[in-house]
């Protein structure tokens, strides 16, 4: 049976994709800072399939236990298949209110903690001879919101080195992809790292947030096309660089443009929003 490592699995896209892959024949490590607190629907089917579902620890920020758990988890099954770099963090406020330390969480989480632990696991791919690898970007690497300079600079920065490795590596039989979704509701606006608007920017802040907080207030909660996305990713013969979910344009350009159209009105002129 191949094996799958998924951070972020206490919630949304990450819950999800460890009980989808889970039901498609594949043994399954569910990662999360606090397993403790791990949603129902894991800690029964861990109890039900002990042999190929493990819950285990791991904040990806912390070096030590990136390494660790990659260790475990070859101790246990001898081999990754898949990894899926699934856990990350919001945030929203204005660039110049944003301090620096906030900035490097952000990049830890959503960029650095993911490509070391790609790092980790593509020796034992190499030695497999096979191997694929799954970040999970954003639109939000696509498209550039404003305040949400952190959150989008994470993301493309990861979306940008997936497509980097997915060179580097394809020639030893592993295969680096990207899954961007689009907007659906999961706890991410609730751990979101949000900050007030500061007085130059109080009034914009207040208009995009009204537009987006609609916006999000109307996602989808069913994250099934994101589950079937990585699942595409993890076993096409010829996997795509970026498997989409939910970003049609159709559905999703409207809202944001309805929600960025407001801010011209008071002042702030877009450009360069290619």
């Amino acid at each position: 049976m191949p094996v799958v490592l998924i951070t972020g699995c206490s919630s949304g896209f990450g819950e999800a994709m460890a009980l989808g892959f889970a039901e498609r024949g594949f043994q399954v490590v569910a990662t999360m800072r606090k397993p403790t607190s791990a949603p129902a629907s894991l800690t029964e089917l861990a109890a039900a399939r002990p042999d190929d579902v493990m819950l285990t620890a791991l904040d990806v920020t912390d070096a030590d236990m990136r390494k660790g758990v990659i260790d475990t988890v070859n101790a246990r099954f001898g081999r990754i298949d898949v990894l899926i770099n699934n856990a990350g963090v919001g945030s929203r406020g204005a660039f110049e209110d944003t301090p620096d330390a906030q900035l490097r969480m952000m990049f830890e989480t959503n960029l650095f903690g993911p490509l070391d632990l790609i790092r980790l696991v593509l020796p034992l791919m190499r030695a497999q001879g096979s191997g694929r690898i799954i970040n999970v970007t954003s639109v939000a690497a696509m498209i550039k919101t404003p305040f949400m300079s952190a959150y989008c600079a994470s993301k493309h920065a990861l979306d940008a080195a997936t497509a980097a490795l997915n060179i580097e590596t394809r020639g030893t039989g592993v295969r680096v992809v990207s899954v961007v979704p689009g907007p659906f509701k999961t706890a991410l606006p609730q751990n979101s790292l949000d900050r007030a608007a500061s007085a130059p920017y109080a009034a914009i802040a207040e208009t995009f947030n009204r537009n987006f907080d609609g916006l999000e207030a109307g996602a989808p909660t069913d994250v099934t096309p994101v589950v079937l996305a990585a699942l595409a990713a993890a076993t096409d013969a010829e996997p795509l660089l970026r498997y989409t979910a939910g970003t049609e344009p159709v559905k999703i350009l409207p809202p944001i443009l309805q929600a960025l159209a407001p801010l011209e009105k008071i002042g702030l002129h877009l450009t360069g929003q290619d």
